[in-house]
């Protein structure tokens, strides 16, 4: 014959199972909230960091280990030879859309 479950333990199973159920809209929104980003990673970056971000002339985005704000300053600043400045090419929200999708990658 099965035993009683205590009611708190049944209560915590059910609170552990409900903290670990997955919004799936919460990944669908995620993903729209980065489209913008990834059109312009694609329009102004692409040709030298590829298209998936793996490098090319440029270094792969996908192990950077930098704060947003470390590329948010990179992608306003450039780094000289390097890369280009995009302050005075995009938009402060252009600008952060492009790194939130950039840290996305990490």
């Amino acid at each position: 014959m099965a035993k009683a479950i205590h009611p708190l333990i049944a209560l915590a199973a059910l609170a552990l199972n409900s903290c670990a159920q997955v919004n799936p809209k919460a990944g669908e929104a995620l993903k729209a909230d980065l489209a913008p980003g990834r059109r312009l990673f694609l329009k102004n970056c692409a040709h030298c960091h590829g298209a998936a971000a793996r490098g090319d002339e440029g270094p792969d985005l996908h192990q950077l280990d930098w704060t947003d704000a470390q590329i948010i300053s990179r992608i306003r600043h450039g780094k000289p030879g390097q890369m280009t400045a995009f302050a005075g090419k995009l938009s402060p929200e252009e600008i952060s859309a492009l790194a939130a999708f950039v840290s996305s990658l990490k």
